[in-house]
């Protein structure tokens, strides 16, 4: 811990499908009888969103192509331009409003348990800013982009006490969610190994033929080693 009097922020990551959250609400559970614990949840969502959208009668595969072109277009040399990457930013903001959240809730002295974390260690990968092209041409664009990597920055110093890494093949996670897509789920995946998330310990569970019971039990000792308490 950062010090004797500051609660601890638990980080709980992985893709789609590794059971972060069924593991995040039972380790919410057992730390509550521990001491008082927040489950924050700090992604920005926008995947629901877009699985909600893409099953709309006669216009979800529409809009899941026009969502595909945007992103291209985002990720473009150029980089987005005008209401587009003001749009990219906004949405980018929700993260950071839920980490400033998860701040305050750590201030009251509550026990902080995540599910991801930002990042910065892989640019454009998961959890990582939206504004990723590194010599913008619209003005607005670089100085949003600017802006959202300060902020990225901002949060990853505050570095988590423990990372728990969820791993999970691909052909696991897409049995598990087979509403989502394959390729943004082998991006996600390759992206999860090589996080850093400033120094902090990471340690690695094998969640794909053991039980969710034994995952959440390896979980719970690994919080109890990092924490110093009784299971």
């Amino acid at each position: 811990m950062t010090s004797s009097s500051t609660p601890p922020i638990i980080a709980i990551i992985g893709c789609d499908g590794s059971g972060k959250t069924t593991v995040c609400q039972e380790l919410e559970r057992w730390l509550n009888t521990i001491h008082p614990t927040k489950l924050c949840h700090l992604g920005r969502q926008t995947g629901n969103i877009r699985r909600r959208l893409i099953k709309f009668p006669f216009i979800g595969k529409k809009l899941d192509k026009n969502i595909t072109k945007t992103n291209k277009k985002a990720k473009s040399t150029e980089g987005p331009k005008g209401l587009l990457a003001l749009g990219i930013f906004i949405m980018s903001l929700r993260r950071v409003y839920r980490f400033y959240k998860m701040l305050s809730l750590r201030k009251q002295g509550f026990y902080i348990l995540t599910d991801r974390f930002p990042q910065v260690s892989v640019i454009g990968g998961l959890d990582g800013p939206d504004l990723t092209t590194k010599n913008p041409t619209s003005p607005m664009t670089k100085f949003l982009t600017k802006i959202e990597n300060m902020l990225y920055h901002w949060m990853i110093s505050h570095t988590p006490n423990l990372v728990i890494r969820l791993n999970v093949t691909v052909e696991t996670a897409k049995k598990r969610k087979p509403d989502h897509r394959i390729e943004s789920m082998i991006k996600k995946i390759n992206t999860l190994q090589q996080l850093t998330y400033n120094g902090a310990p990471i340690v690695d569970i094998d969640n794909n033929k053991q039980s969710v019971e034994n995952t959440i039990q390896q979980a719970k000792e690994v919080i109890a080693n990092q924490l110093h308490i009784s299971l």
